[in-house]
């Protein structure tokens, strides 16, 4: 005698998305956001504790992801600079 055949459940796995709040290098609290303004050509980078914060110029390709890397880069260049 045989089975009834079972069922195969397909598992649907959410997809991945690119943060939006980031850590900050000098306080360490996860509250750094990226705002990008269109229509002046700039990204503001602000941590919301500390308030350490970085000005860059838009660029259409990059994502705030490449923002907030480019403004952990300024943070260690003046870190090494004033050491």
């Amino acid at each position: 005698m045989g089975r009834r055949k079972s069922k195969r459940r397909i598992r649907v796995r959410p997809r991945r998305t690119l943060p939006k709040v980031f850590q900050c290098p000098r306080c360490g609290a996860v509250s750094v956001s990226v705002t990008v303004d269109k229509g002046e050509g700039l990204v503001h980078v602000v941590c919301a504790s500390c308030g350490l914060a970085e000005d860059f110029e838009y660029r259409e390709y990059l994502h705030p992801v490449d923002y907030y890397a480019k403004f952990l880069d300024a943070y260690e260049a003046q870190a090494a600079a004033g050491a």
